[in-house]
């Protein structure tokens, strides 16, 4: 049985939830009955949507069962260090898929020739102690658990760095073969960064190359934060009012929690967790 819940219908855009990849798509199918599939762009957020830290203290069940301690914890730390600390997650914690059959799932919307890219908040940057830049080594991760979005604009860039955003935490948003990186929630939101990226595969690429650039007629983002959809929705529409927007606000991390820890077990995680992003940060 469909899962997904209508929440409200713009003119161009549509917001939704969905509790499994499954039925994320059938709604991309559904989409594709009236839409070319190369004018259709798909954003799939990464962390709690396709990949989640496989680690008790960082489930969303048990985040919100000691939501006091966490925040007490965040509260304390400046916006770098919490881009930081969240950043960290992705690389000092095992991995997991959030569902097992999301890379099939993915890969069956790309081989019917839809647009697919990864939409991150995490730090793009390099962390000291780490081999490369963070955007590199969620690449590499990525590639690793199944997901390969390298391919979705070679034709119009591989690699590029924005840096009409401001410097923060020593890094600017980035694009790297298929992932493309804020550089964190402390200065340029996914709204933003995404308008700046069409601008850079449109009018820009048209410009620099004098070949056709990339203008898609719909934009659909599968994240587990609802504000990154409405901010989503709210940057396209100031862009360019005739792009529809679908917004689907992904759950399948919602109900994870297969271990318990304990209050103390929890608060030890994340004031050490804390602890080293502040050490970290005074690198930047």
């Amino acid at each position: 049985m469909m899962t997904l819940t209508c929440i409200r219908h713009p003119v161009h855009a549509e917001m939704m939830s969905a509790k499994t990849m499954k039925d994320v798509q059938t709604k991309i199918e559904g989409v594709l009955k009236t839409q070319k599939p190369e004018d259709v762009l798909v954003a799939f957020d990464i962390d709690m949507t396709l990949t989640q830290p496989h680690h008790p203290a960082i489930y969303y069940p048990t985040i919100k069962k000691y939501v006091g301690v966490y925040k007490a914890i965040l509260e304390a730390l400046t916006p770098a260090q919490k881009d930081l600390a969240s950043t960290l997650t992705t690389q000092i914690v095992p991995q997991k898929l959030v569902e097992k059959d999301a890379p099939k799932i993915v890969k069956s919307i790309q081989n019917q020739g839809v647009k697919v890219i990864a939409l991150t908040s995490s730090l793009a940057g390099q962390i000291k102690g780490f081999s490369d830049k963070m955007i590199v080594l969620r690449r590499d991760q990525l590639q690793k658990m199944g997901f390969d979005f390298t391919k979705t604009f070679k034709n119009f860039v591989l690699v590029t760095t924005f840096f009409n955003f401001k410097t923060y935490a020593d890094a600017h948003p980035m694009f790297y073969h298929g992932v493309l990186s804020t550089n964190g929630e402390g200065d340029v939101s996914k709204g933003d960064l995404l308008v700046a990226f069409f601008r850079h595969v449109s009018h820009d690429y048209e410009d620099k190359v004098r070949k056709p650039g990339y203008y898609p007629k719909v934009v659909i983002l599968v994240d587990d934060k609802k504000k990154h959809l409405e901010n989503v929705e709210a940057q396209l529409k100031s862009y360019d009012p005739s792009i529809q927007f679908i917004g689907i606000e992904y759950e399948g991390a919602f109900a994870y929690a297969p271990q318990v820890i304990s209050k103390e077990e929890f608060q030890k995680f994340w004031s050490d967790l804390a602890h080293q992003a502040k050490a970290l940060a005074c690198a930047f």
